[in-house]
């Protein structure tokens, strides 16, 4: 199809399929669900079931059709979620079927049948259920940032006019020598533009130094988030106290080379963890070490998961993404070297889905 169409024209579909990709698989989703619903329904009935019981377990199906199939297809919530997000989907389905339930008592619909009263009043219900679903049972989808080094020669303004508003978080290295000995001078005063260029999307700040007191200050007002390594010389309670007591998200950051389980103790006082799924942390351009993949499980598996968001960066591109159990991902080298970097988020973002084009 792509040698079909103009590339003007493929921008345009990509950018719409971009916007309007999680809506339009919902009601794809949903149209199948209420279809299987009164099959179900209708089934159950020809077998002399009760109308409200034959009702009840095909509206169960119905509502556990559309949860994983958003869960899988469309949202991507990583299986340590998945619970929090059921019980949410429920609620809201359940109230939404009571309300449509009340209105179908008041408003008379004896001229339709179950199955054509079911589909105008639900259609009519989409999109109010579809932004509650967004707002409380998918707000663990996976979310894909872009990395800029805050002490790099990257031109921040031609960085921001080839990713736009497309990255749904900025991630901002800061590497100083005490972490890599060859690294370009810091230059926090960065953080000030970058804020500037994207002020409707999160900063997530990655100090890489073992003395991170020394930067936090200078990133803490353009900050929503800030990640200190465990492998600090510094004592990582009082850090991160320093970071929460200013009201900034904090987290915890490891490298390959150290094990999770040995931060138990500072878990239940940070909102991120995030993973180096690289050799050499600090240099852009490295391959995902698949290791990577066994240490995600394990974390997936910590006490406090269900409080904690996990976010992978290292190696990251379209066919690792898929596979990464997570909330957040972040990529540099694969989006800003790639040709088209607004589609290469994409790409990130819908695991390959807007190649349905």
């Amino acid at each position: 199809m792509n040698q079909l169409l103009h590339p003007e024209i493929l921008k345009i579909l990509h950018e719409v399929w971009y916007r309007f990709r999680f809506f339009a698989l919902y009601i794809i989703i949903g149209i199948f669900s209420l279809l299987l619903e009164v099959v179900v329904r209708s089934q159950l009935l020809s077998t002399g079931l009760h109308m409200y019981l034959a009702t009840s377990c095909s509206l169960t199906l119905g509502i556990l059709f559309a949860f994983f199939g958003n869960t899988y297809f469309n949202f991507q919530i990583p299986p340590a979620r998945r619970n929090r997000a059921l019980i949410f989907f429920f609620a809201i389905s359940l109230f939404s079927g009571a309300t449509q339930w009340g209105i179908s008592q008041i408003v008379d619909l004896n001229a339709l049948s179950y199955e054509k009263g079911r589909f105008l009043i639900s259609g009519s219900f989409f999109i109010i259920a579809y932004l509650l679903h967004r707002r409380f049972s998918f707000q663990d989808l996976k979310r894909v940032g872009v990395a800029i080094y805050a002490n790099g020669v990257e031109n921040l303004n031609s960085i921001h006019e080839r990713i736009g508003q497309y990255p749904n978080f900025i991630h901002v290295d800061i590497v100083d020598k005490t972490f890599a000995s060859d690294t370009e001078k810091i230059k926090a005063y960065r953080m000030e533009t970058i804020r500037a260029f994207w002020p409707n999307r999160e900063i997530h700040t990655h100090i890489m130094s073992r003395t991170p007191s020394k930067w936090i200050s200078e990133v803490l007002p353009y900050s929503d988030l800030i990640y200190v390594h465990w492998e600090c010389d510094e004592p990582i309670e009082h850090v991160l106290q320093s970071i929460r007591s200013e009201n900034v998200r904090t987290g915890i950051a490891f490298t390959m080379k150290t094990d999770p389980s040995e931060a138990q103790s500072v878990l239940p006082q940070v909102d991120s963890i995030l993973l180096l799924t690289i050799s050499q942390p600090g240099q852009s351009g490295q391959e995902f070490d698949a290791t990577g993949l066994e240490r995600i499980q394990q974390l997936n598996k910590a006490a406090y998961r269900n409080q904690l968001r996990i976010c992978i960066d290292g190696g990251v591109d379209e066919k690792i993404a898929p596979l990464l159990q997570v909330e957040d991902v972040v990529s540099g080298s694969s989006v800003l070297n790639h040709e088209d970097p607004k589609l290469q988020i994409m790409r990130l973002q819908t695991a390959g889905r807007y190649e349905l084009l």
